[in-house]
């Protein structure tokens, strides 16, 4: 019986830039090394391109958020446990896949994946 899949939640502001790319990162890392994880993406804003909604959270293993401020939001509007929350500390600065972008969120991730004991 093989292990239950993971599932990752990117948090940006509006789901247009950060949150996508992480997402598209995560899964090309997940393929590389054959690992369990489902990578989805939503923006903290309520007119963003996919907005989060608590269930979203809910069923997350991992919450991934670019700002800290998203982090504190998480906890006091959509009652996620700390624990499973990581702050990326991406500011919004980028556009979608810019190649800075996906070189540090590489690194971010490969970084936290290890932590985990997943690579």
């Amino acid at each position: 019986m093989g292990k239950r899949k993971l599932n990752y939640l990117f948090i940006c502001y509006a789901n247009e830039n950060r949150s996508p790319t992480a997402q598209e990162v995560c899964k090309k890392i997940a393929k590389e090394y054959s690992l369990e994880i489902d990578a989805s993406s939503a923006g903290i804003s309520r007119g963003s391109n996919r907005p989060l909604t608590k269930e979203m959270a809910d069923q997350a293993d991992k919450i991934s958020v670019m700002e800290q401020h998203m982090k504190v939001t998480l906890i006091t509007e959509y009652g996620q446990n700390p624990g499973k929350i990581v702050c990326l500390d991406i500011p919004d600065v980028y556009v979608k896949n810019d190649p800075w972008l996906i070189n540090v969120l590489q690194d971010k991730l490969l970084e936290h994946l290890a932590k985990e004991g997943l690579l």
